[in-house]
């Protein structure tokens, strides 16, 4: 090829990439990339069904993907299940719309597109969020804004990022499957009774969004709300009797029941350090 057919396969290169937002052309499976950012996790799910749909039907909805100037694959941005299925079945391109946006654009598209199509688990949400609001910085009304979602919800839905990966592990493996009652017990965990909670739950004790919710009230009273006073002779009577006193630098607490002071013991010991810090 002489030196003008190359200037002029340049320029057309050129060209061609300024109008490729929004285009919509097939692309070689070999040039397309899956996201390093997924909020999706089972990025594999239901690749064999998806591909006999994908046999029988064709791809009815393009594969969303970006490309920057600088980069020789193109990035899903949405559709990454459909390039599987493709791949499964060898096809060696597979139609796809182009957007020219940056890391942080392609992020959000992705979880929008995924939010839009209920595909994303609360644990990927919460991921996902978490996510845009440490890498880039978003404040929660911030990013409530940019999902149509309001400031409380995304201050709530944040606030289960609290729960260390250990305790969002033992939250799947009971069946916590909804974002309230993750809510509820990332409430547990500040409180320091996850461990209760997450029993109480696979024991079937809790099985809704108000048996959670009346677990961790609960755990706010220290007598139990149940059985706390008996009737005698038309009077109130406390069935914990205890007394407390101070003498010197201590304070005495006795009590006949062995039971609620068992139950006061637990109480002092989770709420004295959150009032006045741990003892040295």
């Amino acid at each position: 090829m002489s030196s003008k057919s190359k200037r002029l396969g340049s320029l057309a290169d050129v060209f061609q990439a300024e109008k490729l937002e929004g285009t919509i052309r097939k692309i070689r499976l070999e040039k397309i990339r899956p996201s390093e950012n997924q909020p999706r996790q089972e990025r594999k799910k239901g690749i064999e069904e998806l591909a006999q749909s994908l046999q029988k039907d064709g791809l009815l909805q393009p594969i969303l993907v970006t490309k920057q100037s600088n980069e020789e694959f193109y990035t899903i941005i949405a559709g990454e299940r459909r390039y599987h299925a493709a791949s499964l079945l060898n096809w060696t391109e597979v139609e796809c719309k182009i957007l020219d946006r940056d890391a942080k654009e392609t992020f959000r598209l992705a979880i929008i597109e995924n939010l839009q199509r209920e595909n994303l688990s609360p644990y990927e949400e919460i991921e996902a969020m978490s996510h845009l609001k440490i890498t880039f910085s978003y404040t929660d009304l911030e990013l409530g804004n940019l999902f149509g979602k309001s400031r409380s919800y995304m201050t709530e839905l944040l606030g289960i990022a609290g729960l260390t990966k250990e305790e969002l592990k033992a939250c799947k493996d009971v069946g916590v499957e909804t974002k309230n009652l993750l809510v509820q017990a990332a409430a547990a965990s500040k409180k320091g009774t996850f461990q209760d909670f997450i029993q109480k739950f696979g024991a079937g004790e809790l099985k809704t969004v108000k048996d959670a919710k009346s677990f961790n009230r609960a755990e706010d009273t220290l007598f139990p709300s149940d059985t706390s006073t008996i009737s005698h002779k038309n009077q109130e009577i406390s069935i914990y009797p205890y007394k407390l006193t101070k003498k010197g630098n201590s304070i005495l607490l006795s009590c006949e029941d062995e039971a609620f002071l068992q139950e006061l013991y637990k109480f002092v010991r989770k709420e004295i350090p959150k009032k006045f810090g741990k003892s040295p």
